[in-house]
């Protein structure tokens, strides 16, 4: 955090109120990126963590949000709870992908920048908010103390409605910081948010924010050529281990493997369109025609297992696949630490201006694996440099099919794989969330720093 004479001690600091209405017990990314910046904020403010949750319990993960004081907000409605462990199991043994399902989820994707826009509604089973219990915690919260830092953030319009009701009604004591996981406009699933009406609402609703925050850097680009001011650049992060210890002299780590095999391993989700599996099976075919004697198998572990293996079958290419369907996180992390080759599908689209700013949260967990990582991404990804650091990693545009495939064989018919971790320590650091929470702070202290008149007037009413 802030260090030296002029940080505040956290008797004297506002407090901070962040609204995330994913629950970080759900393991999504959105939610879990504000739990660990709230663990490490709430060293110093005091920090309030709102979110909505479902009435039963599932498959919750165990999260920690420092000493933050968390608040659950029961959901209004929601068409089931994709949490629940029993469930899960069904859909390993019944679900199907068929064509009218993939229709359908575009539909959705479609219809749901207007529908978030007016109903307080979220993705991901159609989660249908407690709006006037969320504003009646809040008020809460803002007249217990002088000032308020609120943060709001993902899904972008319920949160932006509150961040913007509460700045208007208490302007005086609240300080509001929009944060975007994802775009409020030019959404990659979505052709409707591209319309100029998206951008407009965005900019009009954004002239009561005092801060905002974004995950990518053409974001950032984006929100401040939108909004004519600066904003602050705050991506996902990693809060575990590093790759390698800082005292560890060693930087190469040799990685011992059986001669003319590979292990691939990929954890990520599917996305029609976006994040399609199709050019990766394409090049391991091709890759067992050049070269038949190589022993590759490829491991899928989450809830897409049908529609894995439709492609693997679709290419006649079943006898590669192991399938474990969806598993626990502990288990697909051991499956990372097993594997050879991790894979990561960043955008297959064909919008590479959109493409090139995806950052998966899967890609910090993988470049702390100390695992070799293929990726599938635009040439012009942001992150291109820093995942091929370690000299052994690759990015392949989608097309890229017989370059993929001769990368494949090369690595196979290696016995050891050499990784510079050093190198990847370095970027890893960068993103840390401990660090990413210090440069949050620093942004706090000077958006304070220029609202001192604001807080004299409160201090003395």
């Amino acid at each position: 955090m802030v260090n030296g004479s002029t940080a505040l001690m956290k008797g004297d600091s506002p407090q901070i109120i962040v609204i995330s209405p994913y629950s970080p017990k759900w393991s999504n990314i959105a939610s879990i990126r504000w739990e660990n910046l709230a663990k490490y904020l709430s060293l110093k403010y005091k920090t309030i963590f709102i979110t909505s949750s479902f009435q039963e319990h599932g498959y919750e993960r165990k999260f920690d949000v420092g000493i933050s004081e968390f608040v659950e907000i029961p959901l209004k409605f929601y068409r089931r709870n994709p949490f629940i462990s029993t469930n899960w199991t069904k859909r390993r043994k019944s679900e199907a992908f068929t064509i009218v399902s993939k229709i359908a989820r575009k539909l959705k994707g479609e219809a749901r920048s207007f529908l978030e826009k007016i109903f307080p509604i979220s993705s991901g089973g159609m989660l249908y908010h407690n709006m006037s219990l969320y504003k009646s915690v809040i008020e809460k919260r803002i007249n217990g103390s002088s000032l308020s830092i609120l943060i709001t953030t993902y899904d972008p319009w319920f949160s932006l409605k509150l961040g913007n009701f509460f700045k208007k009604k208490y302007p005086d004591k609240v300080l509001w910081i929009a944060d975007f996981r994802d775009p409020s406009f030019s959404v990659h699933e979505s052709l409707i948010s591209k319309l100029p009406y998206f951008k407009h609402i965005t900019k009009s609703i954004l002239k009561e924010a005092d801060g905002v925050l974004v995950v990518t850097k053409t974001m950032k680009e984006e929100y401040e050529k939108l909004l004519k001011r600066e904003v602050l650049f705050l991506p996902n992060g990693y809060d575990g281990q590093k790759v390698i210890d800082d005292e560890k002299k060693s930087c190469f780590e040799h990685t011992k493997k059986a001669e003319s095999s590979l292990f691939i391993t990929y954890t990520g989700s599917l996305y029609p369109g976006t994040h399609d599996l199709t050019p990766f099976v394409e090049a391991l075919k091709l890759a067992m025609s050049l070269a038949p004697n190589l022993k590759i198998r490829f491991v899928y572990a989450g809830f897409q297992h049908r529609e894995v293996e439709s492609i693997f079958s679709k290419h006649k290419m079943q006898r590669l696949l192991q399938n474990e369907g969806l598993v626990k996180r502990e288990e697909a992390l051991l499956l990372q630490r097993n594997s050879d080759v991790l894979l990561l599908i960043v955008y297959t689209g064909d919008d590479e201006k959109i493409g090139k700013s995806i950052r998966p949260g899967k890609v910090y967990e993988y470049l702390a694996s100390g695992k070799p990582i293929i990726a599938i991404a635009p040439k012009s990804w942001e992150m291109r440099d820093e995942l091929e650091c370690d000299g052994v990693s690759k990015v392949f545009d989608k097309s890229q099919i017989r370059e993929m495939a001769e990368y494949l064989v090369e690595l196979a018919q290696k016995t050891k794989i050499e990784i510079n971790l050093e190198n990847r320590n370095k970027i890893l650091d960068r993103y840390l969330y401990k660090n990413l929470a210090s440069e949050l702070d620093k942004y706090l202290s000077e958006l304070l720093k220029n609202r001192s008149f604001v807080f004299k007037k409160v201090e003395s009413a």
